[in-house]
């Protein structure tokens, strides 16, 4: 391996009276990947937004290629050839594929007028080069978190010329985007660029990284080799074994909630790149979890937003059924009416308001309950509010902090306690555990778990196939909005993933 590229010695940082590094030592050598693991609120983040120029450090040093920088601003950072895809993408959902690609670098004809006409023929290039199809002119806003992802990606490419720092880039990406990513990561590094790679996706690190840092409580926890045993990883994570991190299944389920049978959704208007539902067969039982599988465009997603009448206007055609009762799901209100919950996948986009604080998120569900004749009651809301940071243990446990300020762990479990205080009778979740640690992610499947045991009926999308092994009870696989297999929980990922490619 060469010489180091990049060091970073003793970095500490605070933030208030919260102190998030305490003496960072990390580094990357040219042509590398290394791989940064650790819990939400290890440090990891703040750390690479010190190499990147978004935080000044308070002490410690930084060098690269042995001559000792500092960068007060993300742009001077780009300028030394370090890029960032952050875990929350910096893109503008108006406008179109092109103009995000460009933003702040803009092709400009003489006479300073933009050429829109450039742009997006080099938009089209760079998609090319990865051998992505989106189109360039559609809004960003139109497109999957996954879509946005890959343009996220494409953005960045354009300022790494020496480091590439990736922040759980395959959250929201399908197996077969994974190794395309993959493989562009392997190319630039062959080049000579060093690529830091974050991600809490433990099955990941010895497909692509060359060595390991882990983090935790603001410390390295330590570096080993990327084919390290995950059990030394996860120990490594979060100090201690995890044995378990999926639960026992039930032994039981309990009758029919939802039943789906030869089912369509005809939206009043279409949308490019959103799949409809169609001719679905399926069923959702008390106690039991459910899981949809397929691959990035097989209409997870928009089976769950139709279900819950959000996404795009429409009615359902077939049987749709709730205990055996049929159901008019045509908005949110109807749907809330039947006892449906929805978790969407964008929890800080949809999901949050997130310079609220974390006590007013989680009552938004249950106002009428907290707000008699109208009237905000502190003390019901107080009740309400305790309860959720007991069954989900948020933390801190401050229901005026902003839910924006929390990690990305206590934030999905916001949102899910949310929906769980309205009671619902069945929960549809979209990528639950999108940008969570493992810790906190087997903390979520605790309690998904106790709540099917409690009677509720669970119905979850994921695009990790692990999780929806681990998880779920049933497996749904879709493809092109069509239900075209179901297996018992304990199946095999190959079996699940052959079914999911079929006829493609």
């Amino acid at each position: 391996m060469s010489t180091p590229l990049l060091t970073m010695t003793a970095v500490t940082k605070h933030f208030g009276g919260a102190q998030a590094l305490r003496g960072v030592d990390f580094e990357l050598r040219a042509g590398e990947i290394h791989a940064l693991l650790g819990e939400n609120g290890a440090g990891k983040s703040t750390l690479m937004g010190v190499l990147a120029g978004v935080h000044a450090p308070d002490s410690g040093s930084m060098a690269i290629d042995g001559k000792l920088v500092q960068f007060a601003s993300p742009r001077e950072a780009q300028a030394a050839g370090i890029a960032t895809i952050f875990q929350e993408l910096d893109l503008v959902p108006g406008l179109d594929v092109a103009a995000n690609l460009f933003l702040g670098r803009e092709i400009v004809r003489p006479g300073g007028f933009l050429d829109r006409a450039a742009m997006r023929d080099e938009a089209r290039r760079r998609l090319a080069d990865i051998d992505v199809d989106i189109d360039a002119e559609r809004k960003v806003g139109d497109l999957s978190i996954g879509q946005r992802q890959v343009v996220a990606i494409v953005k960045a490419l354009s300022y790494a010329s020496r480091v590439l720092i990736m922040d759980e880039p395959t959250a929201a990406l399908t197996a077969g985007e994974v190794e395309r990513l993959f493989a562009i990561m392997r190319r630039l590094s062959a080049s000579g660029v060093g690529i830091v790679y974050i991600s809490h996706r433990l099955e990941e690190v010895p497909q692509i990284a060359d060595r390991v840092t882990v983090m935790r409580d603001g410390l390295v926890a330590g570096t080993t080799a990327a084919d390290a045993p995950q059990s030394e990883l996860v120990r490594l994570l979060v100090g201690r074994p995890l044995d378990e991190l999926y639960p026992p299944r039930s032994a039981a389920v309990g009758p029919r909630l939802l039943h789906l049978e030869n089912a369509s959704f005809r939206p009043k208007r279409q949308r490019a790149g959103w799949q409809v539902p169609s001719g679905l067969s399926l069923d959702v039982h008390r106690g039991e979890i459910v899981g949809l599988a397929g691959l990035m465009g097989a209409g997870r997603t928009e089976l769950l937003s139709a279900l819950y009448g959000t996404g795009l206007a429409g009615r359902w055609e077939g049987t749709v059924e709730i205990e055996g009762r049929a159901v008019k799901l045509d908005s949110i209100r109807a749907a809330r009416r039947a006892g449906i919950a929805f978790v969407t996948d964008d929890r800080r986009g949809s999901g949050l308001m997130l310079r609220m604080g974390v006590g007013r998120n989680l009552v938004m569900s249950i106002l009428k309950r907290v707000s008699p004749n109208g009237f905000s009651s502190a003390a019901r809301e107080a009740v309400a509010v305790l309860k959720a940071f007991g069954q989900f243990d948020i933390r801190p446990r401050n229901p005026d902090i902003a839910v924006g300020a929390l990690s990305g762990g206590n934030q999905q479990k916001v949102v899910l306690a949310k929906e769980i205080l309205g009671e619902p009778r069945l929960l549809l979740l979209d990528e639950p555990t999108r940008g969570v640690d493992v810790g906190a992610k087997g903390e979520i499947y605790a309690r998904l778990r106790d709540l099917a045991r409690q009677g509720l009926g669970i119905l979850v999308a994921s695009s990790e196939m692990p999780e929806l092994i681990g998880l779920c009870d049933r497996i749904i696989v879709l493809r092109q909005g069509r239900d075209v297999a179901e297996f018992k929980g304990s199946v095999d990922e190959h079996t699940v993933l052959a079914a999911a490619n079929a006829g493609n």
